[in-house]
C-alpha cells in the first residue's frame, strides 16, 4: 500500500484470500487520514496532558524535564524506531513478530500485560475527566469557592495554608469527585462510588465502540482529537503568562537535585519510554500496516518524536506555570499531592483562573476525555491483534465483549471505591512504567545480537526501502547495557511494603520472558542432545 492510496473505503476480505501473513487489520484509511499521521497521533495521548511525575515539585520540576528530553533522545528514539521497523518487518502482531526470534516469544506476552495495566488505568482517568465535565456546567465552577462541609478543612485564596488544609480545587476533587479515603488503603478499599462508577461505564462503552470497528474507527477521530488537544495546549500556553507566580518554576528549580540521587534519573527514563508508548506493543501493531514508501518509516518516526516532545513539553510547562500561580496565593505552600490527582487539580485551578473559566473548563476536560478515551481504544486493538487465524477473527468480537466487560467490572470494584486513586497510583507508578527499560534493553539485544543487527536492517532497507542510520544502530548495540544498569539500580528500593509489593507485580509482567527463554534453551539443548546421539 502506498501513501497515495489513504482514500481506499472500507474493505473486507474474502475468506479465500485471508491470510496470517497479512497485516493483522486491512489497511483502511479515511481518505483525511495518512499512516503518518496516525503513529503520530498515538504519540498525542492523555498520558502527555496528565502523567507528569514531578509537576508538584519546583525543585525537580524543570530538571526532571531535561533528563526527560535527553533521555528521549538517547534511549527512547531507537527504540521507537525499532518497535515500528519489527511491525514494518514482519507484518504480524505483538505475539507473532518474535517468530524471528523465538527465544524472545515472552516479550510480546511481557508487552501485552504491561498494556492491559495501562489501558486499566486510562479508564480511570476518562471517568474522572468525564466528571470534571460534568461539573464544568453548573452556574459556577464549584471548585472557585470552598465548601462548608470540606473535610479537611478547605483553606479560602490568599491566605496562608494551615497543616491539613487544602485548596478549593484540591478539597473538591477530593471530596466531591473521588470521595476519597484520606488513610490510604488502611481498612480496605472503602466504598464504591456511585457517580464515578457512572462515568467509568459510560467511558468503557465508548471505547468498545471506537474498538469494534479496529484501526478505522479509531482513525476517525484522529484529527478531530490532535487539532483539539493542540489547541488547548497552545491557548493555555498564552493563558498561564499572564497568571502571577507562574515562572516561580524557573527560578526555585534546584539542578543540584540531579546529583543527590539516581532516582530522578530513572524516573525520567521511565517516563520517557511510556510517554512514547514503547514496550507496549501498539508500535508493533502500527507498524504492520506501514506502506512500502521509501523513507516513510524515518520521517513517521521523527515527526512523532516531535509532537509528542512538543505536546509534553507543553504541558508540563503549563501545570509548572499554574502551580507557581496558585503557591503565590497561599505563599508558604500548596499541599499537592504527588501522582495521578496532581494535574487534574492543577489543570482545575488554571481554567478557575481565566476569563470564561466554565467554558475553558468544559473544554479542557473533555479534551482530556476524548484523548484517554482514544488512548485506552488504541491499547485495547493493540491486545485484540493478538488473536490471529482465519477461525479466531469471526469470533474476535467476542473477544472484544469478554475484555471491555472484564475491565469494566474490576474497575468499578478497585478504581472507582474510595480508595481507587492509591490503587491508580500504584499501578502507574510500577508495573506501567518500571517494566519498559527491561523490556526495550531485551528488544535490542535480541534484534542486534541474537536475530542480528545487519540482517534486520536489511530487512527494513527490503520493506520499505530504507536503512536505519549511524545513530540508531550504535544505539541498539549500546543502550541496552545501560539500560539494564538504570532497571537493577532500582531493586533496592524493597524496604516497605508498597515497594515490595510493586516489585512483585513488575516480575510478574517480566515472568513471560524468562519463562520462555527457558523452555526455549531447554527445548534447544534437548533436541541437540537427540541429534547428537542419532549421530
Amino acid at each position: 500500500m502506498s501513501e497515495s492510496s489513504s482514500s481506499r473505503t472500507k474493505t473486507t476480505d474474502s475468506a479465500d484470500t485471508e491470510s496470517t501473513e497479512d497485516p493483522l487489520i486491512p489497511d483502511r484509511w479515511t481518505n483525511n487520514i495518512t499512516y503518518r499521521q496516525l503513529v503520530m497521533s498515538s504519540c498525542i495521548g492523555v498520558v502527555q496532558l496528565w502523567w507528569h511525575p514531578y509537576v508538584h515539585d519546583f525543585r525537580r520540576h524543570l530538571p526532571f524535564l531535561f533528563l526527560y528530553n535527553v533521555f528521549s533522545v538517547l534511549f527512547v528514539y531507537p527504540s521507537f524506531y525499532l518497535e515500528l521497523a519489527l511491525g514494518v518487518v514482519t507484518k504480524k502482531g505483538v505475539l507473532n513478530c518474535w517468530d524471528m526470534a523465538p527465544v524472545a516469544r515472552g516479550v510480546g506476552l511481557a508487552m501485552i500485560i504491561s498494556c492491559v495495566f495501562l489501558a486499566f488505568s486510562l479508564g480511570a482517568v476518562s471517568a474522572w475527566c468525564l466528571s470534571m465535565v460534568v461539573h464544568s456546567f453548573h452556574s459556577f465552577l464549584p471548585w472557585l469557592h470552598c465548601a462548608a462541609a470540606a473535610n479537611p478543612p478547605c483553606a479560602a485564596r490568599h491566605r496562608p495554608l494551615t497543616n491539613g488544609s487544602e485548596t478549593p480545587p484540591q478539597s473538591f476533587f477530593f471530596n466531591f469527585v473521588l470521595n476519597l479515603k484520606r488513610d490510604g488503603l488502611n481498612g480496605g478499599l472503602g466504598n464504591v462510588v456511585p457517580d464515578l462508577t457512572v462515568y467509568y461505564v459510560i467511558s468503557w462503552v465508548l471505547v468498545y465502540l471506537i474498538a469494534c470497528k479496529r484501526i478505522y474507527s479509531y482513525s476517525k477521530l484522529v484529527l478531530f482529537k490532535d487539532v483539539l488537544a493542540f489547541f488547548v495546549l497552545v491557548s493555555s500556553t498564552f493563558g498561564v503568562m499572564r497568571l502571577h507566580g507562574a515562572f516561580r518554576m524557573f527560578y526555585e528549580c534546584d539542578w543540584n537535585v540531579l546529583f543527590d540521587s539516581v532516582q530522578i534519573w530513572r524516573e525520567a527514563l521511565e517516563y520517557a519510554f511510556i510517554q512514547m508508548a514503547v514496550c507496549q506493543g501498539t508500535l508493533i501493531m502500527l507498524g504492520s500496516h506501514c506502506p512500502k514508501q521509501k523513507q516513510v518509516l524515518a520521517n513517521t518516526s521523527m515527526f512523532a518524536f516531535g509532537v509528542s516532545k512538543l505536546s509534553c513539553t507543553l504541558s508540563a510547562l503549563i501545570l509548572g506555570a499554574a502551580h507557581g500561580a496558585l503557591y503565590q496565593d497561599y505563599d508558604n505552600s500548596t499541599n499537592i499531592w504527588k501522582g495521578s490527582s496532581s494535574s487534574m487539580i492543577l489543570w482545575a485551578d488554571y481554567v478557575a483562573r481565566i476569563p470564561g473559566s466554565q467554558v475553558w473548563s468544559a473544554l479542557v476536560f473533555f479534551t482530556l476525555f476524548v484523548l484517554s478515551v482514544c488512548s485506552t481504544a488504541l491499547l485495547v486493538q493493540t491486545i485484540m491483534s493478538t488473536f490471529t487465524g482465519r477461525s479466531i477473527r469471526k469470533i474476535a468480537w467476542a473477544f472484544l465483549v469478554l475484555i471491555c466487560m472484564l475491565f469494566c467490572f474490576v474497575g468499578v470494584m478497585t478504581l472507582c471505591t474510595q480508595g481507587g486513586m492509591y490503587i491508580l497510583n500504584f499501578l502507574m507508578t510500577w508495573p506501567v512504567s518500571k517494566p519498559r527499560i527491561p523490556l526495550a534493553a531485551i528488544v535490542a539485544i535480541v534484534v542486534t545480537y541474537i536475530y542480528g543487527q545487519t540482517t534486520f536492517c536489511e530487512d527494513v532497507y527490503f520493506a520499505v526501502g530504507e536503512y536505519p542510520c549511524v545513530f540508531l544502530r550504535i544505539c541498539w548495540a549500546l543502550t541496552p547495557f545501560a539500560l539494564l544498569i538504570f532497571f537493577l539500580s532500582g531493586l533496592t528500593s524493597c524496604s516497605q511494603t508498597e515497594g515490595i509489593a510493586g516489585w512483585a507485580l513488575v516480575m510478574i509482567v517480566l515472568l513471560p520472558v524468562a519463562v520462555f527463554t527457558l523452555l526455549y534453551l531447554i527445548f534447544k539443548f534437548r533436541v541437540r542432545n537427540i541429534v547428537g546421539t542419532e549421530k
